[in-house]
């Protein structure tokens, strides 16, 4: 890579970096849920009506099994979640509880509030179009 292009690789990260980390903390301060935590919450209701098994989830945010089982258990311990066996195929299925459901609830429009905010209003219509043609490109 010559200078422009590293140029461009590092803004694009910083961009990236900087306005998720603003989306994240103003959700973060308005209601006490990290990342991840909004994450598995997020996915279970998007994903699974509230229920996913485990391995669909850890797959879904790309975690590997141990790192999501270490969250779940501290996300347990909130009350936002439960673990339950399933007897078929020694699976476990994550349920949202209706704490972690208030807390989503909460923080959904927080969430979309600070994504117009930092990055949305941000946008021109060309932007938008380069962005879209961008990501169309990449997703394969």
């Amino acid at each position: 890579m010559n200078e422009d292009e590293m140029r461009i690789w590092n803004m694009w990260k910083g961009s990236f970096k900087r306005i998720f980390g603003r989306v994240v903390k103003e959700m973060s301060e308005h209601t006490g849920l990290s990342e991840g935590d909004f994450g598995v919450l997020d996915r279970l209701v998007q994903f699974g009506d509230g229920k996913l098994r485990q391995q669909e989830l850890a797959d879904s945010m790309d975690w590997d099994k141990s790192r999501l089982s270490h969250h779940l258990t501290r996300m347990e311990k909130r009350g936002l979640i439960l673990r339950k066996p399933l007897a078929a195929d020694r699976g476990v299925q994550v349920v949202i509880t209706s704490v972690g459901k208030s807390a989503l609830d909460d923080a959904l429009p927080i969430v979309s509030k600070a994504i117009r905010k930092h990055f949305l209003d941000q946008l021109t219509d060309q932007d938008i179009e380069s962005i879209t043609k961008l990501a169309e490109r990449t997703k394969k």
